[in-house]
């Protein structure tokens, strides 16, 4: 009878266990299965929180939206905010108040958009004043260069006769003005040829004062000035220095020094 031996092939003899890794791999284990819970906490903990928040438990929900509502994560646990005058938060009463509020406030409205369009209205009217007035303005002001430019023109005339009168050329002085304006120059002509019979009248009366002793002479002048001071002035004009000299003296102080002034306030003038 043969004898059977036993195969130990399928039964492999135990091997010996690291007791190190054993003590590291329980340590992980017992690492994961806190974290797992601490995170399974947090979510309940976050799930709480937010139930807790969305439903303003407690008014927590608005204590937090201060903080929260930057946040674009933890805005969204932020119940919805209460609006007061949300119809769905309105009472009937209280929706008739805010209905007839309503309408007074558009009515306010209507009447400042109004006032306003009269004020704009206003200022398009003034607008287009103040065109039409820098229109004229502007002509003023061409006008104004205009009679600048001859007034410019004038006193370059009147100096130009200034100088003709001082020097004693009346006939340059007719001529100039028959140039430039013939009207003027007959009517500055009549007064010339009127002043030139005047002189020629007081140079005559003059000669028959002059003849005269200066006291007759003295004494016909001073009647004379007390009745026409101009027809006196003139036949004294006429009179030579000399005749003048001597009639003045035989003639009363206040008299004389009178005569004396025109004659010399007339000489100023011319």
């Amino acid at each position: 009878m043969a004898v059977k031996t036993k195969d130990n092939s399928k039964n492999p003899k135990p091997t010996m266990q690291d007791p190190v890794k054993n003590k590291m791999s329980q340590i992980l284990q017992g690492i994961l299965a806190v974290v797992l819970a601490l995170v399974i906490v947090a979510l309940v903990f976050c799930g709480v929180f937010y139930i807790v928040l969305k439903n303003n438990v407690y008014g927590l929900g608005d204590f937090f939206r201060p903080a929260f509502k930057d946040s674009p994560i933890l805005r969204l646990a932020l119940p919805k905010e209460y609006d007061s005058d949300a119809p769905e938060n309105l009472t009937d009463e209280e929706i008739r108040v805010k209905y007839d509020e309503y309408r007074q406030r558009v009515s306010e409205l209507t009447a400042q958009l109004e006032e306003a369009r009269g004020i704009i209205a206003q200022y398009e009217s003034d607008q287009q004043a103040l065109e039409e007035n820098k229109a004229v303005l502007e002509a003023n002001k061409q006008l104004l260069a205009s009679i600048q430019k001859e007034q410019e023109k004038l006193e370059q005339q009147k100096a130009e006769i200034t100088k003709l009168i001082a020097d004693g050329n009346k006939d340059g002085f007719k001529e100039y003005y028959s140039q430039i304006d013939s009207e003027a120059a007959a009517e500055i002509y009549k007064e010339l040829v009127k002043e030139d019979i005047n002189r020629q009248i007081k140079s005559e009366l003059a000669k028959a004062y002059a003849a005269m002793e200066p006291a007759r002479a003295a004494g016909v002048l001073t009647e004379l000035w007390d009745k026409d001071q101009e027809t006196a002035i003139g036949i004294f004009e006429g009179l030579n220095a000399n005749a003048q000299a001597q009639i003045l003296q035989n003639m009363e102080a206040s008299v004389a020094a009178d005569i004396t002034k025109t004659l010399s306030d007339r000489k100023l003038i011319k």
